[in-house]
This record gives structure tokens, C-alpha cells and sequence, in this order.
């Protein structure tokens, strides 16, 4: 099977359609961002319409990722953009779940 531009298969057109939607809410969430006042000890869910727009961003990234794994691996799809839709989505849910992680502060050790 040759490498294409376009993907062929549904689920290569679903995973390039997530990852377009969860780029767009980032780019409207930063938009958006800049004007609020940001608090250092606030919480996520300060500013509610943002924190919301976050995590579908952050679910559709989700989802980009295993539609086109599910392309990629079972339905042999070959395309450039089904393969650049799974990177991007899965650089987005590593950092997110990083992000998680790193907020709840488990690994810290140190004490009083």
C-alpha cells in the first residue's frame, strides 16, 4: 500500500476531524486566556467556560488518538495526515496527562 495524502478509511477521516476540533478549542481556550486574570493559588476550575473547553480539548485528543491508531494498525491506513493527526494527539494526551500528574503533586517526598 502506497503512502497518500488523504486518508482513505473512515476511521482515518474521524481521527483527522477530532484532532482539527481539539487544535480549534486550544486556539479559542489561549484566545480567550489572555484577557482573564489568573490567580497563582487558583484552581482549574476557576474560570469554568475554560477549564470545560480544556477538557474537551483535551477528550477529543483522546479520541484522535485511538482512531487512528485503530486506522493506522487494523485498517492499514497509509495516509500523511492520519499519520500527523496520531502524533499530534499523542504528544497532546502525553503532555495532559503530564499535566495531570505533575498537578496533584504525588511524587513529592519532602517533608517539614
Amino acid at each position: 500500500m502506497k503512502l497518500t495524502f488523504y486518508p482513505s478509511t473512515k476511521t482515518g477521516i474521524y481521527a483527522i476531524t477530532f484532532m482539527i476540533m481539539a487544535v480549534i478549542l486550544v486556539v479559542v481556550v489561549a484566545y480567550l486566556g489572555q484577557d482573564m486574570e489568573v490567580e497563582p493559588e487558583g484552581s482549574f476550575f476557576d474560570h469554568m467556560n475554560l477549564a470545560v473547553m480544556s477538557l474537551l480539548a483535551f477528550l477529543f485528543s483522546i479520541i484522535s488518538l485511538v482512531t487512528g491508531l485503530l486506522a493506522v494498525i487494523r485498517d492499514k491506513e497509509r495516509s500523511i495526515l492520519s499519520m500527523g493527526a496520531v502524533l499530534l494527539s499523542f504528544v497532546a494526551v502525553y503532555f495532559g496527562i503530564m499535566e495531570f500528574i505533575g498537578g496533584m503533586n504525588l511524587f513529592n517526598l519532602q517533608t517539614k
